[in-house]
């Protein structure tokens, strides 16, 4: 009989594509982590639906995405401007830090608010909704 150890990692179906910017400073721990773990695990299980962009926020020519990307939010706390690990699901919410797993209730947020299902609690206190979003819902998801 063989046995072994499995890293199977369930595709999750998206009724449209996604788009994740990725804010980070260069010595930031968090930043790092995510960018090791939580990049690969979501092109693992998004495939081609989802497209990752990522900003350097030490880069002046980043300050002008991340405003735009903070001005879209309902509830931002500008106490947090700057700060990072910052991680944007276009057209849906934002993130604010990383721990090693966050990945796994990031992306079930992203499936989530594509089928209209509520969001996980697990990171509800790093989550800003988008303006726009969060007044096209039908129920709370908060």
């Amino acid at each position: 009989m063989l046995m072994g150890c499995s890293s199977k990692t369930e595709t999750i179906a998206l009724k449209k594509p996604v788009t994740i910017a990725f804010y980070s400073i260069a010595d930031c721990g968090e930043c790092k982590a995510f960018k090791k773990n939580a990049i690969p695990y979501f092109k693992k299980v998004f495939g081609k639906q989802v497209t990752i962009k990522m900003y350097d926020m030490d880069a002046t020519s980043t300050k002008t995405h991340y405003d735009t990307a903070i001005n879209r939010l309902a509830d931002f706390d500008q106490e947090y401007y700057g700060m990072g690990p910052f991680i944007d699901i276009e057209g849906y919410f934002s993130y604010l830090g990383y721990r090693a797993g966050d990945e796994e209730a990031i992306a079930k947020d992203i499936h989530n608010a594509q089928y209209d299902k509520k969001l996980t609690s697990t990171l509800e206190g790093h989550r800003f909704s988008y303006k726009s979003w969060r007044n096209s819902l039908s129920f709370s998801y908060f």
